[in-house]
């Protein structure tokens, strides 16, 4: 006993302490109303800003264009169809000649003889010609899209779909990326003694990474791509100024949206198992703090191993009850605590009880 003692000194200090701080912890629902009111009073604007985009990115669509702006929207739409149809030729044109000059390009491409040189020749007038038919066609393309506006419902469909592009690409790379992973890790993981929670816990904080990355340079290059658009509806400079703000805060908060959303879950979920923790420290512990082993059990009065220690898998006899007297005297073995009450296995199943309704069998 003495032995016991000296050895578990420390030990009981510490869960104690431990016990103390999760027993501390509110339920999760508390803590994200808590967390999220707190972040709202200590930085209002920011968090203003970031509604303001979701709710741009979710519900605007753009301001109603005239029915006469329209007409000479789908005008000149229809008449730079000959600009389109000389940009597909040029398009297949310059394709078919770089696969030619490739095709004649000597072993691994390191040789070029008289016909490969004529050949790459005509590939780079193919491209000056294929360069020329897509500034013709940007400018009869913008001519039509700058009788409509920047913040015309075209203009934010256009926008929105061009984000949504970008964002399915960064989630496309996240998964590859969380994909390969995997696999490595699991290859990593034979041979090492690792148990399946850490090794999910691992992968989970991969996929975060993996996620963040993904998503962070999608955002990247919207931005970079939607400046074009913008400036494909020839705005002036304020409006231009002001569409890549709105842009760009409306992709933003969504991206943070998601990312949130994702930390968020995964915080929720080390916070379920922190407070599953908080449990079993005080079912092994006590409510007193005490350490892990007979010197503190449910409902003992300090001693090593005295009549009152209850601890889980201790053999107990029922006693005292007067609302179920038919329990008095069964014999049960304690299987966890929940609040004041203990889970007591019995011979017709599990009840609830009180420490004082309880006495050790043994």
């Amino acid at each position: 006993k003495m032995r016991y003692r000296r050895q578990g000194g420390a030990q009981p200090q510490v869960n104690s302490q431990l016990a103390r701080q999760l027993k501390e912890m509110p339920p999760l629902t508390v803590a994200i109303y808590r967390g999220s009111t707190y972040i709202l009073k200590t930085y209002p604007i920011p968090s203003f800003l970031w509604l303001l985009g979701l709710a741009l990115m979710l519900f605007a669509s753009g301001l109603t264009v005239s029915e006469e702006a329209n007409e000479k929207y789908a005008e000149l739409l229809e008449s730079s169809q000959t600009e389109t149809t000389a940009l597909e030729h040029a398009q297949a044109k310059a394709a078919k000649l770089q696969y030619d000059y490739q095709q004649s390009r000597g072993f691994l491409g390191f040789g070029c003889d008289a016909s490969c040189t004529q050949k790459h020749q005509r590939f780079l007038s193919a491209e000056r010609e294929l360069k020329q038919a897509k500034d013709a066609h940007y400018k009869a393309v913008s001519s039509a899209k700058k009788e409509v506006g920047v913040f015309s419902i075209y203009a934010v469909e256009e926008a929105r779909e061009l984000f949504w592009g970008t964002f399915a690409q960064g989630k496309g790379f996240a998964k590859r990326a969380s994909t390969w992973d995997l696999i490595f890790m699991g290859i990593g993981s034979m041979g090492r003694d690792e148990g399946i929670v850490a090794f999910i816990l691992r992968f989970a904080v991969h996929v975060l990474i993996n996620f963040t990355l993904g998503l962070v340079g999608a955002l990247a290059a919207f931005l970079w791509q939607v400046w074009g658009l913008i400036q494909s509806y020839q705005p002036g400079r304020v409006e231009a100024v002001l569409a890549l703000l709105a842009f760009g805060l409306a992709s933003s908060a969504m991206v943070s949206a998601v990312l949130l959303g994702l930390y968020g879950a995964a915080a929720s979920g080390v916070y379920m198992l922190a407070r599953t923790a908080a449990q079993n420290i005080r079912i092994e512990g006590g409510e007193s703090g005490g350490a892990r082993g007979p010197s503190g059990h449910i409902g003992a009065g300090g001693g090593y191993d005295g009549p009152g220690s209850l601890y889980p898998g201790r053999r107990v006899r029922v006693q005292g009850l007067e609302g179920r007297p038919e329990l008095n005297g069964q014999v049960g073995v304690v299987m966890m605590q929940d609040g004041e009450r203990l889970h007591v296995r019995l011979e017709g199943g599990d009840v609830k009880l009180r420490p004082a309704n309880l006495a050790p069998a043994d």
